[in-house]
C-alpha cells in the first residue's frame, strides 16, 4: 500500500464517502446534459466539445457537443450540454 491511497482504503474501511475522507471529486450526471463536479482542482481544457477537469489523482474528461461552463467556483462546476460521455484518465 501506497502512503497516497491511505485516505481512499480509510474511508473503503470505515464505509465513509471518499469524496469527504480523501477529498476525491464527487459527480452528479444529470440525464444527458448536466455534470456537477464537486471537489475539483481546476480546469484543464476547455472547449465546446471536451472539457477537462483536474479531480487530483484522476482527472475527468467530459465529452460532448455544446458543452459550456455553466458555474464555477472553488469547490463545484456545473457543466452543460448535449453529454456524450465522461471519462476517468
Amino acid at each position: 500500500m501506497k502512503w497516497r491511497d491511505l485516505p481512499e482504503e480509510t474511508a473503503e474501511k470505515f464505509d465513509l464517502p471518499a469524496d469527504v475522507v480523501a477529498g476525491m471529486p464527487k459527480l452528479t450526471i444529470t440525464g444527458k446534459a448536466r455534470v456537477v463536479v464537486e471537489n475539483h482542482k481546476g480546469l484543464l481544457e476547455y472547449g465546446e466539445e471536451r472539457i477537462e477537469v483536474n479531480g487530483g489523482r484522476v482527472r475527468i474528461r467530459v465529452n460532448g457537443t455544446g458543452l459550456e461552463l455553466r458555474a464555477m467556483d472553488r469547490d463545484d462546476l456545473v457543466i452543460t450540454g448535449q453529454i456524450l460521455s465522461v471519462e476517468f484518465i
